[in-house]
């Protein structure tokens, strides 16, 4: 290893040279065994079965019939009857929100004494998981008891929150890096994601609330802020840590989502849009004053009503 460190980075002087030698050093020096318990050999597998719930039944009935088998690699257990409602590729949208992965190892958690609310950290995200909201003083005392929230700019009468989807967070930490922060403190410090695991609960809570017209009359769509107070359609998908493609995709589902169609080539945008069994095109979690008809579930249910028939 070391005769191949030299070769590569000889070139680069010695100093370089002797790092490599210490790390491929420290790679045998710092090996502990790990003993593993012997009541491991008995475990058996783990038959917690959490359903899933929802308004949806298409896509609830999807997810837990589906979805989860698939995820759980059981879906070669299926019966073919499974697939039935499913059998000319359509299926619901918006299921990459039941999978709450909690891949990250460091999620981004806010400090509101240091934010000026410009939503530069919802703009960049590529997995719609951080988010900001406008609620008034009603949804602010019925919300999580740890929810916090400051004066919205420009809007006195309003509240002001970011919150993350811990459970969706890949951990790019683009966020806090697009931070500009306050006096030199960043609003946004990358956290283990074990700490901020009942962050989750909040942002359940303030995804249900109902986007003000208020605050979209105020903020327009043709500015970075506005944008962000607008539903991204394209949320919590399986793309890549970081990924620019993904926040260009969302953003233009946050300012045309409604009239607008989604296709692609093979390449990227099949994986984070429709890798089986999930899909991140979520027209069917919009808030009810603003979602499109369930179009796919519609016409699955028409097409299982027509069957019985």
């Amino acid at each position: 290893m070391k005769e191949a460190a030299k070769k590569s980075y000889g070139r680069k002087g010695e100093k370089i040279v002797n790092m490599n030698y210490e790390a491929i050093d420290r790679g045998a020096q710092d090996v502990k065994k790990v003993e593993i318990p012997s009541e491991w050999k008995n475990a058996g597998e783990d038959e917690s079965k959490a359903q899933a719930s929802g308004d949806n039944k298409c896509l609830v009935d999807y997810v837990n019939n589906v979805l989860k088998p698939v995820n759980a690699y059981k879906g070669n257990d299926l019966p073919v009857s499974a697939f039935l409602n499913y059998a000319d590729g359509a299926v619901p949208n918006g299921s990459a929100a039941y999978e709450k992965r909690g891949i990250a190892v460091d999620v981004p958690e806010w400090k509101p004494e240091n934010c000026i609310q410009c939503n530069f950290c919802s703009f960049v995200c590529p997995h719609a998981v951080i988010r900001s909201f406008g609620i008034n003083d009603e949804e602010a005392q019925n919300a999580p008891a740890e929810l916090k929230y400051i004066n919205m700019t420009g809007l006195p009468e309003m509240k002001f929150a970011i919150a993350v989807s811990t459970l969706d967070c890949t951990g790019c930490g683009a966020c806090a890096m697009i931070c500009p922060g306050k006096k030199g403190e960043k609003a946004l410090v990358m956290s283990p994601i074990d700490t901020q695991m009942k962050k989750q609960v909040e942002f359940d809570y303030l995804r249900t609330l109902p986007i003000k017209e208020e605050v979209l009359n105020k903020f327009r769509d043709t500015t970075v802020k506005g944008s962000q107070f607008r539903q991204p359609l394209l949320e919590f998908s399986g793309a890549c840590g970081g990924c620019a493609e993904t926040t260009y995709a969302k953003l233009i589902t946050q300012l045309y989502g409604n009239r607008m169609y989604l296709a692609n080539a093979t390449g990227c945008s099949s994986i984070w849009g429709g890798s089986a069994p999930s899909t991140p095109v979520s027209y069917t979690h919009l808030r009810a004053h603003e979602t499109p008809e369930h179009l796919v579930c519609r016409l699955l249910l028409e097409k299982k009503k027509k069957k019985k028939k």
